[in-house]
């Protein structure tokens, strides 16, 4: 279900671009469902490499890049996907991108970083999800280039956080329960996720 969430917002594109790739699952997606014409795969374990040559076998127009970051052969991909990473890891990682390509982000922990760092890039959300899988919460983010300002409560639950969603209700009612263990150390935090949950009544 999460990889099917994930390229259920990838773009149809020329050339798509999957960074950290490991066994390149999200790109052999893609390419069967007709999203791209051609791939470039990229990781800085050579294991992982092998792995996505195995899963991308019956696919010719693919690249194989061993390498840190958004790396090409020259050519630049129209979309990005960066997923499986914490929210760090991927700041770094278009900390050092200077594309207009879509970007396809999951981060596993820390969004916020990623949504601020998106903004200080020149970056909009057109999607900005919390989902359940396995009882597990993710975050799935699309940017595009583009202007907007959001504010902290934004940036921290989500730029869409008045959507009424019901994975993020659970996740945030999930949140307050761990934080009630010591009220008056997180008073401030359970207010404000509070005030947040109003829209999602």
């Amino acid at each position: 279900m999460r990889f099917a969430k994930i390229i259920s917002v990838v773009p149809k594109c020329k050339l798509l671009a999957e960074v950290g790739c490991d066994h390149a699952r999200l790109t052999e997606t893609a390419l069967a469902n007709g999203l791209t014409e051609s791939a470039i795969v990229s990781d800085i374990s050579e294991k992982c490499l092998a792995k996505a040559r195995r899963t991308l076998r019956n696919y010719t127009d693919v690249t194989y890049i061993a390498g840190d970051g958004v790396v090409t052969d020259g050519r630049q991909p129209d979309c990005i996907i960066i997923c499986g990473m914490g929210g760090h890891t991927i700041a770094d990682i278009l900390s050092r991108y200077n594309g207009n390509a879509t970007l396809v982000l999951s981060p596993q922990s820390h969004a916020e970083i990623v949504r601020r760092k998106l903004y200080e890039m020149g970056y909009a959300l057109s999607v900005d999800e919390c989902f359940e899988d396995g009882g597990k919460f993710y975050d799935l983010l699309r940017a595009e280039k583009g202007r907007a300002v959001p504010d902290e409560t934004q940036i921290y639950y989500g730029i869409f956080y008045k959507v009424e969603n019901p994975a993020l209700k659970k996740r945030l009612n999930r949140m307050l329960l761990n934080l009630y263990g010591d009220k008056d150390k997180n008073s401030a935090r359970i207010s404000e996720i509070e005030e947040v949950l109003k829209w999602q009544q």
